[in-house]
């Protein structure tokens, strides 16, 4: 997966955080035709309107909703919250966009150690989800990414231009959001106050790489020890550093290519970063 970010610096609404990461084109369906001249009817190519480039093929009843409308809520959203537009991302050249703001001010898990809530919007042109609102947790001391709770980390956006719905949907995200930064976040300052075992260490990695295996296999184990051990913000011994040692693997090390470490950090990673989660939660209560 390509991934590219755009830093937005003086947006105040969707539209100019839009035109600041160059992502105001519209999506526009084209008919597809085979190589010895057949008409394709039930499917359809979507493509960029300023470059022409592919960005998905789907069915004929597909409709793409344009960046434009996805993220015109936002605003609502950015305002009711406290919300900063800090960021957009761009993967396989259009196929998914994600809109991002952060939330308020940085909060403490441990002292020295802060987290930044974080609301990322994304869109498809390929057909794989609807436009959804996804939480997230960034740690500062070390730029990962946090992830937790699929059931509870994610809201699907209606595609209505409605007003009305449109401010019921940003409430909702509100919601939904706050309640999920509450629940993630005090787990987070349990995790910061447990002291772990090599017992426990092994039993995380064993979920989290399954049984010995090759040499490749002990080298990766050994770089998340190393973050666990030495990485940026941890070092305590704690199940926090056991989590971010992970993470901080995920996000930092796993591939040696820019965009696809990018990729981690933002989308690609999320069931791994979930199930860590998960796993060092119950291993500690």
């Amino acid at each position: 997966m390509r991934a590219t970010r755009y830093d937005i610096n003086n947006a105040t609404t969707a539209a100019e955080a839009l035109d600041e990461a160059h992502l105001n084109w519209e999506a526009q369906p084209v008919g597809l035709i085979t190589e010895n001249g057949i008409s394709v009817i039930d499917h359809r190519a979507i493509i960029r309107s300023d470059n022409n480039v592919v960005i998905g093929v789907v069915g004929d009843r597909y409709v793409p909703i344009q960046n434009t409308f996805a993220f015109s809520f936002f605003d609502t959203v950015c305002l009711s919250h406290q919300a900063k537009y800090n960021a957009a991302y761009v993967f396989d050249g259009g196929r998914k966009v994600i809109l991002e703001a952060s939330l308020g001010d940085p909060v403490e898990i441990r002292k020295g150690d802060e987290v930044v809530r974080r609301i990322q919007l994304i869109n498809t042109f390929d057909g794989s989800h609807p436009l959804l609102a996804q939480f997230t947790v960034w740690r500062l001391i070390c730029s990962n990414g946090l992830m937790a709770f699929s059931e509870m980390n994610k809201c699907r956006i209606l595609h209505t231009k409605n007003g009305e719905n449109k401010a019921n949907d940003a409430l909702l995200v509100i919601a939904k959001g706050v309640k999920y930064f509450e629940h993630f976040e005090s787990l987070c300052r349990e995790l910061a106050q447990r002291v772990i075992d090599q017992k426990v260490v092994d039993a995380f990695l064993k979920h989290c790489f399954g049984e010995e295996g090759g040499t490749r296999q002990k080298n990766l184990i050994a770089k998340v020890i190393e973050c666990y051990e030495a990485g940026k913000g941890t070092g305590q011994g704690t199940a926090w550093d056991m989590y971010n040692g992970y993470v901080e693997w995920i996000d930092h090390f796993r591939s040696a290519d820019d965009e696809t470490r990018l990729a981690n950090s933002i989308l690609g990673a999320t069931y791994l970063k979930e199930q860590a989660f998960s796993n060092i939660l119950k291993l500690v209560k």
